[in-house]
């Protein structure tokens, strides 16, 4: 069944009232055709999707309801006796293209125009703006089986949660889990591009993360459909009015209809070829200007998003002073699918409500050069501390029975121990870690590994949580060897000044091998883990320094999305065979029989654009398509703290992601730097990052040793550029693999000074260290991602003039990876 009944409105004697709305989104379907089969008459529905029809005077009889790209509804007479209004579900069918008869369709016309008068319509040419803002966030389980819910011993103690379960479809029903409200005033500028938000009411069931929370505003709206391009999950989409829509999409003149004494022309579209990004939908247009006044955009079938099982957009516009069109309601519903589209699934619902509507105003430029930085959200105490009294009196529209049982569904798991006991079993699989108050242990990954030096390695880690501290953080570990029976470890304290002021600091000290390679700034496969080993490349000695090392690190975070970092270490080194030895660097009366280093550092970074999401434990970067800078100088003054180097360290990198329209995503990353100095020991030098294990790493060279190549002077730009699946399109047969395409290239030029080249005993002995001698390293390669989702393989070629010089991981090699991506 396509539709159900409910309660919508009183039914008068001789008439059947109803309304038809998207079965998905549950938006309104305006000017669908409601008729009687067998008698020929019938209506349409209003903006408002609701209709009102004489009953047929057939005894036999069929009500049809129609509306393009949607499945035709048939409901039997019979079923329209029971007194009660209709509500008509319809589900889109429009995913083939439309037919197109005659040379020139009149959509393709009405596209043309709507194209050609963009500049003057598309919101966001003004100067300034501002309106309020009405923000509902709704999450629900749907495509479950609420009989195996019932039979499972591991969600009994939930069987509660079935009585909230939606009932208006019985076919498929879904259960609210999550709801979060805010209302907010939303200020925007032009040039200089400013966006500020000051959140007056926020409500979101069990979060209490405030950076996370900011996304439950509006300063992530980023979904424009005037634009040419629109990046949905990271994936590039071509919008329906771009400039080229012609080359992807069929268009369709509908309809002509008046509202409110306004013609407005209905638009249908949909995508020409199978297996692109595209939409399809219809929109309603104004054609005494050639705005939108409502676009509704869907994307079902084969599209190149990973989990992804539905997506629907709907914008609405109105005229602002008769001559500016601002958006009124953005709705935005995705349904994913992690575990197959025939398990539990998660429907997204975001709405946003544009109210109180205002541009070029003065008190708006006033409210945007409060700001520290160009995009800043506000979230005051009272935002949270009244947010029921203050939803109540101003929320746009009433809660529906779904949604208030979200309110509290959330925050009634949390107090309840048996949820908590489910939520720390799968936060222990899946993040590593067990929480037991105010210390957590872990991650069990960890907790045992191999190599050829320790033998069996042990590990156990013990860290604070935010039962603890939310400012302060203490964390270490303790391991140990069977092979060489010796302890190691590292302690550390990590602390944030309260009240948001951009400073940190971290201390640390740490006795144990450079399981991550020294002089690596990337993520890299850590050997320290209980899958290590196996993904090590045979035949190539494994290569170990032990480090003991003190820091002390103090952090100062801009708003101007400027960082400044201070740093001093001093550390020890031992090496171990096949490296040299490091009593080959010590000096006649050297007391100490290691390599003592000190080292201070200052490193700037400015990242424009760049939005943060903090965790207790980890802060993921947010990156805009703006280049990231940063800036690194390091001072080692000989005879502080037994220090026997001196030397000065500069080093410069620039890196950025962009799109090209309609060709994918570069990435890059440009980097140089200089040692000043003579007699350095190799592991003070620059250390060009190899690779010895079958998984791919972006910024590591994969058919390089590790330890194989240093430099006191060098160069380099590593390139990657992914371009979905454009090529891979052309054949018909691989549009429905999902699979995507890239190359890359990684080069770099180097040169070791002689007095460092004769020190660290380079290509006089059989090391396998060496300089590059000012030559070019270069790799370059290709691929497939996106293997059944979650899969990487990468082919690699190795060009470097010296290749036979020395014995190295060959000229060709594949390589896997794996990562979670849309």
């Amino acid at each position: 069944m396509l539709a159900s009944v409910g309660a919508v409105c009183a039914q008068s004697s001789g008439t059947i009232t109803g309304r038809a709305v998207n079965k998905f989104t549950q938006e309104p379907l305006p000017f669908a055709t409601v008729y009687w089969k067998a008698a020929g008459f019938g209506s349409m529905t209003d903006s408002a999707g609701t209709f009102r029809l004489k009953k047929s005077f057939r005894t036999a009889d069929t009500l049809v309801i129609r509306y393009v790209g949607y499945t035709v509804k048939y409901i039997p007479i019979q079923a329209t006796d029971n007194g009660t209004p209709l509500f008509v579900q319809l589900e889109v069918t429009m995913n083939q293209g439309v037919e197109v008869k005659g040379k020139l369709d009149r959509g393709l016309v009405w596209w043309r125009h709507i194209v050609a008068h963009k500049p003057a319509n598309a919101p966001g040419h003004y100067d300034t703006y501002h309106s309020e803002l009405y923000n509902k966030l709704e999450i629900d389980l749907a495509n479950f089986n609420k009989r195996r819910w019932e039979r499972s011993k591991t969600l009994h103690p939930f069987a509660f949660v079935i009585q909230q379960i939606d009932s208006t479809s019985e076919q498929t029903p879904f259960l609210p889990v999550f709801l979060s409200e805010s209302i907010s005033d939303y200020y925007v500028s032009g040039a200089p591009p400013k966006v500020r938000e000051e959140i007056k009411a926020l409500r979101c069931s069990g979060i209490k993360n405030e950076s996370v929370m900011e996304y439950m505003g509006g300063i992530n709206q980023k979904v424009n459909t005037y634009d040419n391009y629109m990046y949905i999950f990271g994936k590039e989409f071509v919008s329906p009015v771009s400039n080229v829509g012609d080359k992807y999409y069929n268009y369709k003149g509908l309809d002509t209809v008046m509202l409110g004494g306004q013609q407005y022309y209905h638009l249908a579209f949909t995508p020409k070829r199978e297996g692109e990004n595209l939409f399809s939908g219809d929109c309603w247009i104004h054609p005494a200007t050639w705005a939108l006044q409502k676009i509704s955009l869907s994307v079902s079938g084969v599209v190149n998003i990973n989990f992804v099982k539905r997506l629907d957009i709907i914008q609405e516009f109105s005229l602002l002073n008769e001559k500016e069109w601002v958006v009124t309601k953005d709705k935005f519903i995705a349904e994913l699918a992690p575990l197959g589209k025939e398990k539990t699934t998660f429907i997204g619902r975001k709405t946003t409500l544009y109210q109180h509507v205002e541009v070029n105003q003065p008190y708006i430029t006033q409210k945007l050069n409060t700001n520290k930085k160009k995009e800043e959200v506000v979230i005051p105490d009272s935002a949270l501390t009244t947010a029921n009294d203050f939803l109540a009196q101003h929320r746009p529209e009433a809660l529906t029975t779904n949604e208030l049982h979200a309110i509290t569904l959330v925050d009634t798991l949390k107090s309840m121990p048996a949820f908590r006991q489910l939520s720390n079993t799968v936060t222990f699989l899946v993040d590593g870690h067990i929480k037991l108050g105010k210390v957590e242990i872990g991650p069990w990954y960890k907790w045992i590994s191999r190599n050829p030096l320790e033998g069996m390695r042990f590990r156990f880690d013990l860290g604070t949580t935010a039962a603890f501290s939310r400012n302060l953080r203490l964390y270490g570990y303790l391991a140990y060897g069977t092979k060489d029976e010796s302890l190691k470890g590292k302690m550390a304290v990590a602390y944030e000044l309260p009240g948001n002021k951009g400073w940190s600091m971290l201390s640390s000290y740490k006795d144990d091998l450079d399981n991550l390679q020294r002089g690596f700034n990337g993520e890299e496969v850590s050997l320290d883990n209980i899958f290590g080993q196996a993904v090590r490349r045979h035949g190539i000695p494994q290569k170990f320094i032990r480090e003991s090392e003190f820091k002390l690190a103090l952090t100062k975070k801009f708003p101007q999305c400027f960082s400044m970092q201070g740093a001093v270490s001093r550390s020890i080194f031992t090496t171990f065979a096949p490296l040299p030895s490091h009593k080959l660097f010590l000096r006649p009366g050297d007391d100490n029989s290691n390599v003592v280093n000190t080292e201070f550092q200052l490193k700037l970074r400015y990242a424009p654009g760049e939005r943060e999401i903090r965790t207790f434990r980890k802060t993921r970067r947010l990156r805009s398509n703006l280049p990231v800078t940063e800036l690194t100088y390091a001072l080692a003054p000989s005879g502080i703290l037994d220090s026997k180097y001196n030397y000065q360290k500069i080093s410069v990198s620039v890196s950025q992601q962009f799109r090209i329209p309609r060709w994918g995503q570069v990435n890059y990353m440009v980097y140089a730097g200089k040692i000043f100095a003579e007699k350095v020991p190799f592991m003070l030098l620059q250390i060009h990052p190899g690779n010895e294990t079958y998984y791919y790493n972006k910024e590591a060279f994969s058919l390089m040793n590790k330890y194989e190549f240093f430099s006191d002077r060098y160069a380099g730009i590593n390139i990657e550029h992914n371009f979905g699946s454009k090529l891979l399109n052309v054949l018909p047969f691989m549009r429905r693999t999902g699979l995507r395409q890239f190359w890359n290239a990684k080069t770099v030029a180097g040169d070791l000074s002689y007095a460092n080249k004769a020190f660290n005993h380079m290509e006089f002995g059989g090391y396998g260290m060496r300089s590059l001698k000012g030559n070019v390293y270069t790799e370059v390669g290709t691929g497939v991602d996106n293997i059944f989702k979650f899969f990487r393989v990468d082919a690699v070629w190795r060009f470097y003039p010296q290749s036979g010089s020395a014995s190295h991981s060959g000229n060709f090699g594949l390589f896997g990876s794996f990562r979670l991506q849309f």
